[in-house]
């Protein structure tokens, strides 16, 4: 009987001894007394810790993908023995150097995907032991990664990214760009219309030499566009053709508000008819400029 329980006293003590040993190894790494703080380091270690233990919520992804928001407190990455997470960088981004509090019982290793532009760096992590909490500082030549790594008997992370506020601002910048270069594109230099706003459904007839050469309207306006050769002749008289003629009637033609602008007709109005005149009688030379229907 005396046997039976001094087994089981060994048996119950055994988890103990255990549990001793452990801290006598810790403090053999930690040895000495904590030392007194200030009342400015308690202060900065209570912001610390409650900004590392506020967090953020992730995103997730398929297969497992986690993405977190960069910048926005510590992170925190859970991983857990004979398993890996890994932690993807932005591409193009590539590390400096990688620290780890505790480098005994976690391994810290890189690793690379793509080339050039799109390469991606990992570092890939994988603890020894379960219930391990520690920090790791990623420096690269962008910014630094400020993780809180921790073990689990089971459950990890398998695959973790971060998303960049700057990225955003980025593909914004970046549309923005594409946006001002498609308005140069299609924009007329001389007057700054913007060609996708503008009708050219506009028929020119004669046979003068100052045949305009472009007539489109934005709406509002009418823009007759003349040859350069315009400037060594007499500017024609523009004309709005009111009411067509007939077999005994003449046409009814209007003088119409208009400004010359170098080699441009620019005419404060739309229009469905309208004609060029220039010289008199049978020296005279006439075009017809018609709206498409």
């Amino acid at each position: 009987m005396r046997t039976t329980i001094l087994s089981v006293l060994l048996v119950l003590l055994l988890p103990l001894r255990a549990v001793a040993q452990g801290d006598a190894s810790l403090d053999a790494v930690l040895s000495g007394d904590d030392p007194s703080l200030t009342p400015q380091e308690q202060a900065g270690l209570s912001y610390g810790e409650h900004g590392a233990a506020g967090g953020t919520a992730p995103v997730g992804g398929a297969n497992g993908f986690i993405t977190f928001p960069y910048g926005v407190n510590q992170i925190s990455i859970v991983c857990a023995p004979l398993h890996v997470c890994d932690v993807a960088l932005q591409p193009g981004e590539h590390v400096n150097s990688v620290n780890v509090g505790d480098n005994v019982r976690w391994s810290i290793e890189p690793a690379m995907t793509g080339s050039g532009a799109e390469e991606v760096q990992h570092v890939i992590i994988k603890p020894r032991e379960v219930g391990l909490d520690t920090s790791l500082v990623v420096a690269t030549d962008r910014r630094a990664y400020y993780l809180r790594l921790r073990s689990h008997r089971t459950r990890y992370m398998p695959q973790v990214a971060f998303s960049y506020p700057e990225d955003s601002a980025k593909r914004f910048d970046k549309l923005k760009t594409h946006e001002q270069h498609e308005r140069r594109e299609h924009t007329i230099p001389q007057t700054t219309d913007y060609l996708p706003k503008l009708s050219f459904e506009y028929d020119v007839s004669g046979q003068a030499a100052w045949k305009p050469v472009r007539v489109y309207n934005d709406g509002a306006r009418t823009v007759i566009e003349m040859p350069p050769s315009l400037a060594q002749t007499e500017a024609p008289i523009l004309l709005l053709v009111r009411k067509e003629g007939g077999l005994f009637t003449t046409a009814e033609e209007v003088m119409v508000n208009y400004s010359l602008q170098g080699s441009r007709y620019i005419v404060d109005t739309l229009f469905e008819k309208a004609v060029l005149v220039a010289g008199v009688g049978s020296n005279q030379d006439r075009v017809t400029i018609q709206r498409r229907k």
